[in-house]
């Protein structure tokens, strides 16, 4: 523990010199050459910070840190990952003769560990571990019920791949039995610039009482400094009898 907190420190202090350095030199003038070894280099990088914002007929928020334990983050090797998130979805409570509308709170947390393996084009990823989620239920703003914690195991898989320099497939799936639930996504880009690649994704959520699909259309590889991105939109159907609604997505990593 002592030597990731040593690592996350040493990264973060080396990024915001090379940051602060960087925007130094613009105002000096645009001839000045921006000094590289000043940022982390690839083979030094071990953690990435991530988090993510999901919002259309529900909204869920989530974020956390991979740990590389055995070399860089590019290498192939053994993982850790620790994540948390919270959701929020609307519902309806049936009270007496009368249902009211009500919007029922997830809160999650996970610890993960696994193996990346990095091959020309290929990257892949698989995780397992433990998982608690918690839930409550409000109607017009007094909780109505708290649930107790659902513990439970968690697995992750993740594809990122280039089958050609102009392309890129990605795919996504969480397997949660706290909830007894399964997410996935894949999708596809044509690279539209020289990190940006833009295509379809589709996704789905599944539990034991209700179903969610997703289209839409990805934009993936944004870049401003160090921070890396995705943005996501489309439309979401469900079996719950209600009409569809469109969703939004924003992902954002950082490497240190």
């Amino acid at each position: 523990m002592a030597g990731s907190v040593r690592v996350v420190r040493s990264g973060v202090v080396r990024c915001v010199g090379g940051l602060v350095s960087w925007i130094a030199s613009l105002g000096a003038g645009s001839a000045q050459v921006r000094d590289e070894s000043l940022f982390i280099r690839p083979e030094d990088q071990r953690v990435v910070l991530f988090g993510s914002l999901e919002g259309g007929r529900s909204v869920f928020a989530s974020g956390g840190a991979k740990q590389a334990l055995s070399g860089s983050l590019d290498r192939t090797g053994f993982v850790a990952v620790e994540s948390g998130g919270f959701g929020l979805t609307p519902d309806r409570v049936r009270l007496g003769d009368s249902s009211l509308p009500a919007w029922r709170l997830t809160t999650q947390s996970n610890l993960l560990g696994g193996h990346q393996w990095n091959r020309p084009g290929l990257f892949l990823t698989a995780l397992a571990g433990l998982e608690v989620q918690h839930e409550q239920l409000t109607v017009a703003g007094r909780v109505l019920r708290f649930s107790k914690p659902r513990y439970g195991l968690r697995a992750e898989g993740e594809l990122w791949s280039h089958p050609t320099d102009w392309s890129l497939v990605t795919a996504s799936t969480v397997v949660s039995s706290a909830r007894g639930s399964v997410w996935a996504r894949a999708s596809a880009g044509i690279r539209t610039g020289r990190t940006l690649f833009l295509g379809p994704e589709i996704g789905t959520y599944v539990t034991d009482t209700y179903r969610e699909w997703r289209v839409g259309a990805h934009l993936t590889g944004l870049r401003a400094g160090i921070l890396q991105g995705r943005l996501s939109a489309g439309w979401s159907m469900a079996d719950d009898g209600r009409p569809g609604a469109p969703y939004l997505g924003a992902t954002a990593w950082l490497r240190l």
